[in-house]
């Protein structure tokens, strides 16, 4: 951050000189979108703390805000975070109920907490993600869901977590050094 240009210079310095307006001009596109893809991150992560604060207090769950966040950041994981998020609930309602009984307290909150996460997760899945990244990255979200599908298939969870920013990055270099394509122009239309 502090070298603004560096990147950009040493990248430009590498690539003939008639694609040097070109090189500049994807590096920038790319920044933008990818800019834009964290920060639709950080819509996605804050929606699902305070939907899940709101639903978990309805419900009478001590620490529903370190809960919510917990799932909400362990969801950006694909397929584990859920998971992970919904382990780590649990032991929250466990760790918060110690002093009251097990199957008349403690077992209906932790009942109560996965279904809260499960709902929530579905809400995510086909609403909040789609939107939020076809929103961010300027793609469809079936192109969106199509692309985290392959990288999935290609990388695992890895390849889930990696899928929307190399897309990102790759339609804009497609668009910058290909547009006489006409395919090209239709993936890229919306950038």
């Amino acid at each position: 951050l502090k070298e603004g240009a560096l990147f950009t210079n040493m990248v430009s310095s590498i690539m003939p000189n008639q694609s040097e307006g070109k090189v500049k001009h994807a590096i920038e596109e790319s920044s933008t979108l990818l800019i834009r893809y964290f920060v639709g991150l950080v819509i996605q992560v804050i929606t699902i703390t305070v939907i899940t604060t709101i639903v978990l207090k309805i419900f009478g769950i001590k620490s529903a805000l370190l809960m919510a966040f917990c799932f909400a950041i362990f969801n950006l994981i694909p397929y584990l975070g859920p998971l992970i998020g919904n382990f780590m609930g649990v032991l929250i309602v466990i760790s918060s109920n110690l002093d009251v009984g097990f199957y008349d307290i403690m077992l209906p909150k932790i009942i109560t907490t996965v279904i809260v996460f499960f709902v929530i997760q579905l809400l995510d899945n086909f609403l909040l993600q789609p939107n939020i990244f076809s929103k961010s990255v300027k793609a469809h979200p079936l192109e969106i869901f199509l692309v985290v599908l392959m990288g999935a298939k290609l990388g695992g969870v890895v390849g889930m977590v990696l899928a929307i920013p190399a897309y990102t990055v790759i339609r804009v270099l497609l668009k910058v050094f290909f547009s006489e394509f006409e395919v090209v122009k239709r993936l890229t239309s919306g950038i």
